[in-house]
C-alpha cells in the first residue's frame, strides 16, 4: 500500500495557493471601466431625455418647470443619488471626478449646453477626468453634437 509523503501533499498544497492567488487577482472587479460606461451611458440617457423636449418659450424665454428636463449634474454625489430608487438597486462610483459639478443640458436637438438652457451652446469640448487607483479615463463631450467619448 502506497501513500502520498508529505513533502507531496506539501508541494500539492503551495501549486493551489499560488493558482489561487493569481487567479484572485484577474478576477478582480473593473470599476474605473464600469463607473465610466455608467457615467457615460447617464449623460446619453439625458440628452435622449432632451431630444425633442422644448425648453423653451415663444419669447425665447425657458420654461421654469421642465428647467432640469435633459439635464445632467457630473458629481459623484448627483449620480449616486439619481439612480437611488426604492424599485432599482442603487450604483456607488468608486472613481475620482476631475472636474467636479459640472452640469450639462441637452436642448430639444440634443445639443449640449453648460449649466442651462440661459446659455449659449457648448462652444468647446469638455473632458471629464475620472480616477481609480492608479488608472485613468476620459469622457469628452463634444460640441453642437454632444456626443460623449471615452478615452484613455
Amino acid at each position: 500500500m502506497r501513500a502520498f509523503t508529505l513533502i507531496e501533499l506539501i508541494f500539492v498544497i503551495i501549486i493551489i495557493g499560488v493558482m489561487a492567488g493569481v487567479g484572485m487577482t484577474s478576477f478582480k472587479p473593473k470599476y474605473l471601466i464600469n463607473d465610466v460606461n455608467f457615467i457615460q451611458m447617464k449623460i446619453k440617457e439625458a440628452q435622449f431625455l432632451g431630444t425633442g423636449f422644448e425648453h423653451l418659450n415663444f419669447d425665447g424665454s425657458v420654461i421654469s418647470d421642465y428647467n432640469t428636463t435633459g439635464c445632467i449634474q457630473i458629481e459623484k454625489s448627483a449620480l449616486e443619488e439619481s439612480t437611488s430608487n426604492s424599485k432599482e438597486i442603487s450604483y456607488k462610483l468608486h472613481v475620482n471626478i476631475n472636474p467636479s459639478d459640472t452640469t450639462i443640458c441637452f436642448d430639444s436637438k440634443g445639443r449640449p449646453h453648460k449649466k442651462d438652457f440661459n446659455g449659449v451652446l457648448l462652444t468647446e469640448e469638455i473632458v471629464f477626468n475620472f480616477k481609480y487607483s492608479n488608472e485613468e479615463r476620459n469622457i469628452t463631450i463634444e460640441p453642437i453634437t454632444g456626443y460623449a467619448i471615452i478615452t484613455y
